[in-house]
């Protein structure tokens, strides 16, 4: 029976001081995940490929609506850490499976409570389009849920990754070097930083709407839709719970230091080995 793959969530916006558009792509793995509210937003039966046990979710330019997706993919059991998904050797055998539209508040009001209880790993990436003169492909950050405070940036521009707008419309074509080897980070591909910031995968909306509004038509849209379709329902202090998670404002640190890089690689080291 084929297996499925990290459910990954992509959300393409635009950037007014960026020097192009950028998004980000959210990936994770429920393949051990419990049943939980909402799941079905995440989840498919295929006729070919069974139940995907991974999701993929790309936004909409007004970074309102997601789409989402099922993942498949051959050797599930081949991907160790959601990052995996994106190595070169699986690009001819990830498949996507539409499955239905939904808001962003909709999604993490689902979603929140598994991450804050760790039932669901993820992978993040932000993408931005080198736009400039001169300028190739894109420039990539990623963070993993075992260290939501430290992201890694690609080293060098990745050009498997369409710039513009359209970074994200052919899935199959991005290919990145994994984020672990073994029980260690791979410094060789990605340089580690601190930020500061929401927990769970960026959000930011459209660059001619204002946060809080935007946050509050969401807000007031699903609890209408609630009330007639129950996949929409979601309660008081969760909704609560997203807008007031989703206030802050990442701000990037310094880059980290020798000393930052052993005590990580240690902690991962003493993690691997449970």
């Amino acid at each position: 029976m084929v297996k499925l793959l990290p459910f990954l969530v992509v959300c393409a916006l635009l950037s007014v001081d960026a020097g192009g558009a950028f998004g980000t792509l959210w990936l994770l793995d429920m393949r051990d995940s419990p049943e939980f509210p909402g799941v079905e937003l995440f989840r498919s039966e295929h006729p070919t490929y069974g139940r995907n046990q991974f999701a993929m979710i790309a936004s909409h330019a007004s970074q309102h609506w997601f789409e989402s997706y099922a993942v498949y993919i051959e050797d599930p059991e081949a991907i160790g850490d959601p990052s995996d998904v994106y190595v070169r050797r699986y690009r001819g055998e990830r498949t996507l499976h539409f499955i239905g539209y939904f808001t962003f508040m909709l999604i993490m009001g689902k979603l929140l409570p598994m991450f804050m209880s760790r039932l669901i790993p993820w992978h993040e990436m932000v993408v931005q389009s080198n736009d400039g003169k001169h300028e190739m492909g894109c420039r990539v950050c990623v963070r993993s849920y075992l260290e939501p405070m430290v992201w890694w940036l690609r080293q060098g521009s990745e050009l498997s990754i369409r710039a513009g707008t359209e970074m994200f419309k052919n899935f199959k074509s991005i290919k990145l070097p994994r984020l672990h080897l073994g029980s260690e980070w791979n410094y060789a591909s990605w340089h580690p930083y601190f930020a500061w910031g929401p927990a769970y995968f960026c959000y930011t909306p459209h660059k001619s709407l204002d946060y809080k509004t935007t946050m509050i038509r969401m807000a007031e849209e699903e609890d209408y839709m609630g009330k007639s379709d129950p996949i929409h329902f979601i309660e008081k202090k969760t909704m609560k719970r997203v807008f007031k998670a989703y206030q802050a404002v990442y701000v990037e640190g310094p880059w980290l230091t020798k000393a930052d890089k052993l005590r990580l690689s240690r902690k991962r080291k003493a993690a691997s080995a449970l």
